[in-house]
């Protein structure tokens, strides 16, 4: 009896030590995200996640919704366009809008890059729609 919990004892540990390892994979934020779930006329935007990770941005700036999320977190991250795509609000920004002012995407992510190249103009912030949506 004692060896059947030694080793019963021994697999919670194995499948505790294995649920760590993935959790900790898991909680690494990409390197890259392809946002695709707003595409309408031009093609979906390659995301540099990573470089925002570096350049020490906080997580809530995009994700705004998750005020305690970071880089490391193992919490779900929903897509923008659940949210965006067709908002319970009429205030919230809809992400398949192409306009500068009604887009999320345009409004926080090119707001951000203009601001920058403001104080650094040698940034390599996108600013144009072809610096983050090739053409195919």
């Amino acid at each position: 009896m004692r060896k059947l919990w030694s080793r019963f004892g021994l697999g919670i540990v194995a499948v505790f030590a294995a649920t760590m390892v993935y959790a900790a994979a898991a909680s690494q934020a990409p390197e890259k995200s392809t946002i695709d779930d707003c595409v309408t006329k031009r093609a979906a935007v390659e995301f540099p996640h990573k470089a925002h990770v570096d350049l020490k941005i906080a997580c809530s700036t995009c994700h705004h919704t998750q005020e305690n999320l970071t880089a490391e977190s193992t919490e779900a991250v929903p897509s923008c366009g659940s949210c965006h795509n067709a908002p319970e609000k009429p205030e919230t920004p809809i992400c398949t809008q192409m306009s500068a002012t009604k887009n999320p995407f345009h409004i926080n992510c090119m707001g951000c890059h203009k601001e920058e190249a403001k104080k650094n103009p040698a940034t390599k912030a996108p600013t144009k729609c072809d610096d983050c949506h090739p053409k195919a």
